[in-house]
């Protein structure tokens, strides 16, 4: 899929003004709800955002349990009984799109820290559709569209004649345009995969999952075993919260092809981070990593597995 590698220019044009005008924490955290995942509540504290030395946004979020059997989850996941709300402090990469996690504050009753967790140095992706990366896209500078464009175009005044259920606010007139051109192309090409898979792509890439999945279950019952497209549905099922049917369309992908790495890391995501389901998770990135033991992905399920296999021990 497209790189969303959108934000070095803006980046660097900024950094001096992030320095001097972003304020320090305050003593009293004003939390900002940010999203929802299934066991937490998220709020990000945008008081706290500051310029790295490498140029990277640093943030803290906060993630309280939804609930009592969410919260005696999370309380055995780290480890402390009287678990109550815990802070992740992040390094925001912007043009890489990824993140490094280098701190976890445990929290207990009247706000009583219990300890405190060192995260890892690797930049770690950001999962599409996570809370962090609706954090990266609440502080991460957005680019104007027309400083990257390299071309003298002339404005399509059709471009805008798009269908009624894409929303103009999250495209660009270039995957309007696209979009608009793939549809064309399925339509006329009904028993072309291929036409199917690219315009799901194009949904996928702007970030329209209800027409992705459509589109490539159009792919899928011209051939129901591609596994590229049954992995790109199944993240679409993901963003969407139905994680059963994600797992359905990665678990086949891993079927159909046992060293389908893509199919393997997205489930075990799914188990720890949608479902809860850390044992499952765990077999599963074990599994990753007796087939890849050195790429950037096998480095990030090792650390997964270390961390989560030491609380798993824990009483």
């Amino acid at each position: 899929m497209a790189s969303l590698n959108r934000y070095i220019l803006i980046c660097a044009a900024i950094a001096a003004c992030l320095a001097v005008l972003l304020p320090h924490p305050a003593d009293a955290v004003q939390w900002r709800a940010l999203a929802e995942t299934a066991r937490y509540k998220v709020a990000i504290d945008e008081e706290s955002i500051r310029l790295t030395p490498l140029g990277r946004l640093s943030v803290w979020l906060r993630f309280v349990p939804k609930g009592e059997s969410q919260r005696r989850a999370a309380a055995v996941d780290y480890g402390e009984n009287s678990y109550r709300s815990h802070l992740e402090f992040y390094e925001i990469d912007c043009s890489e799109k990824n993140a490094v996690l280098t701190l976890i504050d445990i929290f207990g009753a009247s706000k009583t820290r219990l300890k405190r967790l060192r995260g890892g140095l690797q930049p770690d992706a950001i999962i599409p559709g996570s809370a962090l990366d609706r954090a990266a896209e609440r502080i991460c500078p957005v680019m104007d569209e027309d400083a990257l464009d390299e071309k003298d175009e002339t404005p399509d005044p059709e471009a805008d004649k798009v269908s009624g259920d894409m929303p103009e606010r999250q495209l660009s007139e270039e995957m309007k345009q696209n979009i608009q051109e793939l549809t064309k192309r399925a339509g006329a090409e009904p028993a072309s995969l291929e036409a199917w898979r690219l315009l799901g792509n194009a949904y996928f890439d702007a970030d329209l999952p209800e027409q992705a999945i459509e589109a490539y279950g159009r792919a899928l019952a011209i051939n129901p075993n591609d596994t590229d497209i049954l992995n790109d549905q199944g993240a679409m099922y993901r963003q969407k919260g139905e994680f059963h049917k994600a797992l359905s369309n990665f678990e086949k992908a891993f079927r159909l092809d046992p060293k389908n790495l893509e199919s393997l890391y997205n489930s075990g995501y799914v188990h720890a981070f949608d479902l809860n389901d850390i044992p499952s998770a765990l077999k599963l990135w074990r599994q990753y990593l007796e087939l890849d033991r050195s790429s950037d992905t096998a480095r990030q399920v090792r650390s997964f597995v270390e961390r989560y296999q030491d609380e798993q021990k824990q009483p």
